[in-house]
């Protein structure tokens, strides 16, 4: 027992190097919820986000000089993919902590609990993009979505943020059974001897063909469980009551992060463990992917409220990013998919930081709030034109740039007519995003001129902004750093 004992913890000493950024996250955020949270007062809880800005700085620097290899009984690997996509991860997060000063001020909000569940999120999501096995995946999952649960409930005074955490916690629950339910099956599929995915790949290769019923339901089901965590159609349901009943802040928080991590798992799940029964994944993963294009872009159409639209928005922007998971090269596709990732990441800050500004004043929850703003404030409104031209895919904006590197691989796959579909939505998705921006300029603005804005939202406008129109300058090296999005 004493050999046994010895033995584990050498392992645990020679593996821990591999997940050092997460064990750093979760030891402060457990600090920050005690004894932390006696170090400041009612009035002072929003000291903890410059705090919190440092350790999400610092868990960046740590990403950088983690090693690569594989730990842990090969439950986790950090590579090129891993370390690309974690720090999207971490650039999500900075941007949700820096954006909720002012509005959870405003709401009288602040609790150091609401930064610490940010950061165990956090944690998960970044043991989500390095997860190389079913079981370490499914955990991944857990630990990143139970605290956006309590997230999305966080204003407990408001009817619609406690029933939006209540449905995405039902609905999470239940697709967090269907996903264990299909790494069951694959296990047994496997003979019952392994859930590592580059193992799985080789053992499924073998099933003989009368356990093909097995080895189909098995990646069904794994393939519902994840789509249900990017919030794929038709496994969207909860996407929008969650996004619109959320503190602003959590709605980008989790149209960015969590799909970056949850997107790396896709790649690495499919793309590695199930490559080999891509004849059973790829027809049904094609028709999510069109059916989230289709849906996202046209019931956006009809929305009221910016945060449902933007809410929609996303769920088609998912099914664009699905075409580099279909992508039979994992290479090409992981760096298309973090490239688009990362441009969206920036533009959907920008959008949801002049959200949340407005929603300071009292205004932003309806795209009527946004009549006349390039009247009222001419910075701020040419500031969302060009997030919302952006994400249209209008070029020259950034946008654009990320959608043609994507589609171009699709056609290059053979994925001609669901590159089609994703040209003829995205036309859809332009008529949506001109209509606020015809709100912005066309539309006789109502009241008084909009206060200025604070620094820290002028600093995330700005940069936003700024990345958005360089980045097509820039092409040919954003694509050469997505080149380094690679297993080693």
């Amino acid at each position: 027992m004493t050999g046994f004992a010895q033995g584990l913890l050498g392992a645990l000493l020679r593996d821990t190097p591999y997940i050092t950024p997460q064990l750093f996250l979760m030891v402060v955020a457990t600090l920050m919820l005690w004894p932390g949270d006696l170090f400041f007062n009612r009035n002072e809880k929003h000291r903890w986000a410059p705090i919190t800005l440092v350790v999400l700085a610092v868990t960046a620097a740590l990403i950088g000089r983690t090693p690569d290899g594989e730990g842990f009984s090969r439950m986790f690997r950090m590579d090129g993919l891993t370390r690309g996509f974690q720090m999207l991860c971490v650039l999500g997060a900075a941007a949700t902590v820096a954006l909720s000063v002012k509005l959870l001020n405003g709401l009288k909000q602040q609790t150091v609990e609401y930064y610490a569940l940010i950061l165990f999120s956090l944690s998960g999501m970044l043991f989500l993009c390095g997860a190389s096995d079913l079981i370490s995946v499914y955990f991944s999952l857990e630990l990143m979505a139970i605290c956006i649960y309590i997230l999305v409930a966080y204003l407990r005074d408001r009817a619609t943020s406690v029933e939006a955490g209540m449905k995405y916690f039902l609905l999470g629950a239940f697709s967090s059974g269907i996903l264990v339910y299909g790494i069951s099956l694959l296990y047994g599929a496997a003979g019952g001897t392994t859930t590592n995915l580059a193992d799985l790949d080789r053992a499924l290769a073998l099933t003989p063909t009368t356990s093909n019923l097995l080895v189909f339901s098995g990646v069904l089901m794994v393939l519902i469980g994840m789509a249900f965590k990017v919030a794929a159609v038709p496994f969207h349901m909860w996407s929008p009551d969650a996004y619109e009943g959320a503190p602003t802040p959590i709605t980008m928080f989790m149209a960015t992060a969590p799909k970056a991590a949850a997107l790396a798992a896709f790649l690495r799940v499919f793309g590695a463990g199930l490559h080999g029964v891509s004849s059973d994944w790829v027809l049904p993963l094609c028709y999510i992917a069109g059916a989230s294009m289709i849906l996202g872009n046209v019931t956006a159409v009809k929305q009221e409220s910016m945060k449902r639209l933007l809410a929609y928005s996303s769920i088609a922007h998912v099914g664009y990013m699905l075409l580099g998971v279909l992508s039979g090269d994992p290479r090409a596709g992981a760096q298309a998919v973090w490239l688009y990732m990362l441009i969206y990441i920036v533009m959907n800050t920008g959008a949801f930081a002049v959200v949340i500004y407005l929603q300071g004043k009292g205004e932003g929850e309806r795209i009527e709030d946004f009549k006349g703003l390039g009247r009222k404030h001419p910075v701020l409104g040419f500031a969302m034109m060009i997030f919302l031209l952006s994400l249209a895919g209008i070029p020259p904006l950034a946008g654009f740039f990320g959608k043609f590197y994507l589609f171009k691989l699709a056609i290059e796959q053979g994925f001609v007519t669901l590159t089609t579909i994703a040209l003829l939505t995205s036309a859809v998705g332009a008529y949506y995003y001109l209509g606020v921006v015809a709100q912005m300029y066309f539309r006789e603005p109502d009241g008084e001129p909009v206060a200025p804005m604070g620094a820290t939202s002028v600093f995330v406008v700005t940069l936003a902004c700024a990345l958005v129109l360089v980045a097509t300058a820039f092409g040919p090296w954003l694509v050469d750093w997505a080149s380094k999005i690679t297993w080693v």
